[in-house]
């Protein structure tokens, strides 16, 4: 018998994992974590753009299907109003007029390729009342199909608790302590967790949040569940990373 080493794609919801702003270890050089984000088994990942902007992350999950997260491809216009907070004035902007982004507008770039999205399929409980806000998927349909790239393998077991997994996307980055040194670069960044916990929404009695923090390689006190120990390349993800792919080396038995 021969063990062989593969990648399953676990979730393509890094937004739904709870993480805060940060990215990197300050021990590690971000080279390292460019590198690993540069591997084979990471080609789906993609970026998305609306319009000539960058929106968020995705990975492909068919020859002509892209996921990633349906808060993304929505939009609204802004109405100025005038709050009273202490006694003093403050103007703010007011969100009206939601809708879903015209997929005409959208485009995903994987591996420089460029490719236009001929429709967008949001998941029906995204904005149903009773589950607002949960169940954040989109599915892209594309125009065409990428050149070389292959679909992730999508994990089909719901055993992720206490696992060791691998995040990929294109949000802001920089070092997890130094927030001045966090910006968007939309760079192709990767990095390591581990799944602290379980939680959110439930469907068909499945837990369908995924929890990890970041944890510092000096200070044990930061840690705010599980293990303190950090992973060698620990991750945390950023704007920018909502809808990219996160991925678990499983390991198979057999020929």
């Amino acid at each position: 018998m021969k063990k062989k080493k593969a990648f399953n794609f676990l979730t393509a919801i890094v937004a739904l994992l709870v993480f805060f702003s940060g990215i990197i270890r300050h021990d590690v050089a971000e080279k390292e974590y460019l590198d690993l984000a540069k591997s084979k088994q990471f080609d789906a990942a993609g970026l998305v753009y609306i319009d000539t902007s960058a929106g968020g992350s995705c990975v492909l999950i068919h020859d002509r299907f892209i996921l990633s997260a349906a808060h993304v491809f929505m939009e609204s216009d802004l109405r100025q109003d005038t709050i009273n907070y202490n006694g003093n004035n403050m103007i703010s902007y007011v969100p009206y007029n939601e809708r879903e982004v015209d997929p005409a507008r959208v485009f995903i770039l994987i591996n420089g390729q460029k490719v236009g999205v001929k429709k967008i399929y949001m998941h029906p409980g995204y904005r149903d009342s009773a589950t607002a806000g949960s169940c954040d998927l989109a599915i892209l349909e594309l125009k065409t199909s990428f050149k070389n790239i292959k679909p992730v393998s999508i994990n089909r077991e719901f055993d992720e608790f206490g696992a060791e997994v691998t995040g990929v996307g294109y949000g802001a980055s920089g070092i997890a302590n130094d927030i001045a040194s966090v910006g968007i670069k939309n760079q192709k960044i990767a990095g390591q967790n581990v799944i602290d916990s379980m939680g959110g929404l439930e469907i068909m009695g499945k837990k369908t949040l995924l929890f990890s923090d970041f944890d510092h390689p000096e200070r044990s006190d930061c840690n705010k569940m599980g293990d303190a120990k950090p992973r060698p390349l620990e991750y945390i993800t950023s704007g920018g990373d909502s809808g990219g792919p996160l991925y678990r080396q499983k390991i198979k038995i057999g020929n």
